[in-house]
């Protein structure tokens, strides 16, 4: 059972509108309205290149992956997607967040429908998972149109496994 994932490249992956690639810190001023790790929201861009600085070393660590989200017609950056909190059990637990501008475009469906195939096809993870409050109907959409179904929830959170 593989509890950690490394990589000798970070994987670039592509769809129909996106490139997800790797971020950059000289990108951090682009992202500071998106930019939360553990629940802790950046303020300005020292504290994005602070939580990008975390979330390089998950990935180095092999807990964690995040692509950032560019549109292949112009290359700016959207948002980003990843795999978070480790891979127990083989499970990796897929998050995301988009640019206020973008939403509603496809833009998310897209990017998760293309991690969790590199997942489940190129990592052999057994399962991706999301979790999302109860309230979140936005992020609730983007996994259903992305083929998940919703298996369980608590009193906070529904839960979604991937197809």
């Amino acid at each position: 059972m593989k509890e950690k994932y490394y990589f000798d490249v970070f994987p670039e992956l592509t769809s129909e509108r996106l490139l997800l690639r790797e971020i950059r810190l000289s990108e951090a001023n682009h992202m500071i309205e998106i930019t939360v790790y553990d629940g802790h929201q950046a303020e300005n861009s020292r504290d994005v290149i602070r939580i990008l600085s975390q979330i390089a070393l998950d990935y180095l660590n092999g807990d964690g992956i995040t692509w950032g989200l560019y549109l292949k017609s112009t290359g700016e950056f959207i948002g980003n997607c990843c795999f978070c909190r480790g891979y127990q059990h083989n499970i990796a637990e897929i998050g995301y967040v988009l640019k206020p501008d973008f939403r509603g475009y496809g833009y998310m469906t897209e990017a998760v429908k293309t991690v969790t195939r590199f997942g489940l096809q190129d990592m052999k993870v057994t399962q991706v998972c999301a979790y999302t409050e109860l309230e979140n109907h936005a992020s609730q959409s983007v996994l259903l149109k992305a083929g998940y179904v919703k298996t369980t929830h608590d009193e906070d959170t529904y839960k979604f496994i991937s197809p």
